[in-house]
């Protein structure tokens, strides 16, 4: 697997889990995520902060969507100044990371079992990235604001309901998949496929086989349980 200096594949925040039963919550940010990942393909760059409030924006009637929507936050506020890049795909860089961990726990204090797209904008102001810290910061609105908007936003726009189309399918692309050959699931948690081998030898990952056949598949549910939540304090400067 490429990947350029201090890069690394950042599948999914550590605290957006599929849960039992509705899956309208994990499915929010999931779309939210995805959505992100197609901006920054279409300006050429790597996945930023200001993706990610483009992503939540173009995933209308969501609760970060609600937020935005209230402070009259548009897509053309957000004016990334990232430069192009070679290549076909986007990056998920480590920068992100910070992003991901601070909206997981802000999730966490606000008691929502489930990360939600609301809070993905918490995420990013904690972080200080990107041009939303600025625009909030213009309009007079502080974290803590934020974070009252964000309440109210999730109660009063709750997830829809689960919809049959969100069973488990073998999509062909990136983000979408559910199953994963050895190197794609490899790939997606950013480590080597002899690695992954041995956490399926050790009983540490389950994997299955299609019936008659030989290649195995690991679900992405499983692998999302390899990923454990690090606190923003502990995450290295370099």
């Amino acid at each position: 697997m490429r990947q350029g200096p201090g890069f690394i594949r950042v599948p999914r925040p550590p605290r957006v889990r599929r849960p039992e039963g509705d899956l309208s919550a994990y499915r929010e940010v999931r779309d939210v995520f995805e959505r992100a990942e197609a901006a920054a393909q279409e300006a050429g760059t790597d996945v930023t902060a200001d993706h990610f409030v483009l992503g939540v924006l173009r995933a209308a009637d969501t609760s970060g969507a609600v937020v935005l929507r209230d402070l009259a936050i548009v897509e053309a506020d957000m004016r990334s100044e990232v430069a192009p890049r070679r290549g076909a795909r986007a990056r998920w860089g480590a920068p992100l990371q910070p992003i991901i961990q601070a909206a997981a726990e802000e999730a966490r204090q606000l008691g929502s079992r489930l990360t939600r797209s609301a809070h993905v904008l918490l995420g990013i102001v904690a972080s200080g990235q990107g041009t939303l810290p600025g625009l909030l910061a213009g309009r007079g609105v502080t974290l803590e604001d934020l974070r009252t908007r964000v309440r109210a936003a999730i109660a009063a726009a709750p997830a829809p309901a689960a919809s049959p189309t969100d069973a488990p399918r073998t999509a062909s692309g990136g983000l979408s998949r559910e199953l994963f050959t050895v190197d794609q699931a490899a790939d997606f948690l950013g480590i080597h496929h002899q690695t992954l081998r041995g956490y399926i030898k050790s009983g540490k990952l389950p994997a299955y086989r299609l019936a008659g056949e030989k290649i195995l598949r690991i679900k992405r549910e499983d692998l999302m349980t390899l990923l454990e939540p690090v606190a923003v304090g502990d995450v290295d400067e370099g």
